[in-house]
């Protein structure tokens, strides 16, 4: 199937598991031990407690983006604030800094509510400290002097001290991350070329790159917002849009794609490598909107390889904490790395679900994504009772601010036992009682 024919399946069957901290080997015997982490604090395994700010940058009006910090980023305020609240569950020790719309499920919803998360995930759900603002984070993490900073995204180094960071270099977050220099973690990337920003504006180098291809930012961006399938010259001036002002490289267009891949690696502060989970991700004309996970999946060799190069390059330059990669297999077999994540992903908090859903479940397969309710959090929940407490709807994250509409948007799993296309049946049944797929209602 062809990557334009592909984007067009809302919800794709998959395969992939869950969760210091012990590792255990299983039988399967992959390259890495299976972690045992239950909490992004279990992930990053510091030593000390942390604060965590989970969270894509959002600058204020006029605001000059400056530093490690000058994260690209095209969605909306609210976008990024859902973006925060699906990390809210799991923070474990750390200490998690949120805006005001995220949504804490282990204290702000109902009695009943906040205890059944408290009840079901004791260990995992950490403190979570709000702020208001496009920086009000920063005046949180000049009051906690003493903590470390783990930030998932480019430091914000003009404003926060360096020494701050979790990691000795600071840069190291924007070099990882960068697609433009995916090719220091492998030699199997597509084709390419990099541009500078004049370079790409003025055109020289169509002579060598007829239609179709890819055009990506070459530095950090998310959520697809820094990539653009370029099939028709529209499509190219768009990109020419989007990306204005910054440093492009235009990339090999893969069309016969047969899957795409999300693995997920832990790094201990030693170098040590253990698996977090693996899924096939669901996108939708260029954009990321969720994945499809089986528990139980492991990378398959070639896969496998190649994410072990990746993350033992990046262990010896010095990162630890949670190394996410994004691979295409092609329709003749070959595996190719396309975007690294070294950060926390869209989908690491249903890996630390796994001994939630199996203690119900015999063989737990999720559809995840971002979910609207016209109405607000305890009243979805409520509504949704019976399918929480049968886990065949686990919500990690909720967004609502009452003062910008009456919807609660949260970040959440259709689970099945066993049989992926049943997930589609609960959709349409969650739709048909105003649960609808996507941040906009």
């Amino acid at each position: 199937m062809n990557i334009a024919a592909r984007t067009q399946v809302p919800w794709l069957r998959a395969w992939c598991y869950r969760p210091q901290v012990q590792e255990t080997q299983p039988a399967s015997n992959p390259p890495w031990p299976r972690t045992a982490a239950r909490s992004f604090s279990d992930l990053f395994a510091l030593a000390e407690p942390c604060l965590h700010l989970p969270r894509y940058p959002r600058y204020a009006p006029g605001e000059e983006r400056a530093g490690d910090f000058d994260y690209f980023f095209l969605r909306s305020d609210r976008y990024l604030s859902c973006q925060a609240a699906r990390f809210l569950l799991f923070g474990g020790a750390f200490l998690t800094l949120a805006d005001e719309a995220a949504v804490n499920l282990g204290a702000d919803v109902s009695p009943y509510w906040s205890g059944f998360f408290r009840e079901h995930f004791p260990e995992q759900i950490g403190e979570v400290l709000r702020f208001s603002g496009c920086t009000g984070f920063r005046a949180l993490v000049a009051r906690h002097p003493r903590l470390k900073v783990v930030s998932p995204h480019p430091f914000d180094s003009a404003y926060i001290p360096a020494e701050r960071y979790y990691l000795k270099d600071p840069k190291l977050a924007v070099r990882l991350n960068d697609k433009g220099r995916l090719h220091e973690l492998s030699s199997r990337v597509p084709h390419h070329e990099t541009l500078t920003a004049w370079a790409f504006a003025h055109g020289w180098w169509r002579e060598r790159w007829p239609l179709p291809f890819a055009v990506k930012l070459t530095e950090p961006s998310g959520g697809g917002d820094g990539v653009m399938l370029c099939r028709r010259e529209q499509d190219l001036n768009e990109a020419r849009l989007r990306f204005a002002g910054r440093p492009v490289k235009v990339e090999q267009y893969l069309e016969d794609i047969r899957n795409n891949f999300n693995v997920q690696l832990r790094i201990a502060p030693d170098g040590r490598i253990s698996y977090i989970g693996g899924s096939e991700q669901r996108v939708d004309q260029g954009r990321y909107t969720g994945n499809c996970i089986d528990l139980q999946w492991h990378p398959p060799p070639r896969v496998a390889v190649l994410c072990d190069e990746a993350a033992r390059t990046a262990a010896a330059l010095g990162w630890h904490g949670v190394c996410g990669l994004d691979l295409i297999e092609d329709g003749a077999g070959e595996v190719w790395l396309i975007d690294p994540n070294f950060r926390l992903n869209g989908s690491t908090p249903f890996f630390l679900l796994g001994d939630y859903l199996s203690a119900r479940l015999r063989c737990p397969r999720l559809t995840t994504g971002y979910f609207c309710y016209p109405g607000a959090p305890a009243e979805l929940l409520d509504r949704f009772r019976r399918e929480i407490h049968r886990r065949a709807l686990v919500p990690v994250g909720v967004h609502y601010d009452p003062r910008e509409d009456a919807t609660t948007r949260i970040y959440a799993a259709l689970v099945s036992d066993g049989d992926p296309e049943a997930n589609e049946g609960l959709r349409r049944a969650f739709a048909a009682r105003g649960l609808r797929s996507g941040i906009e209602p």
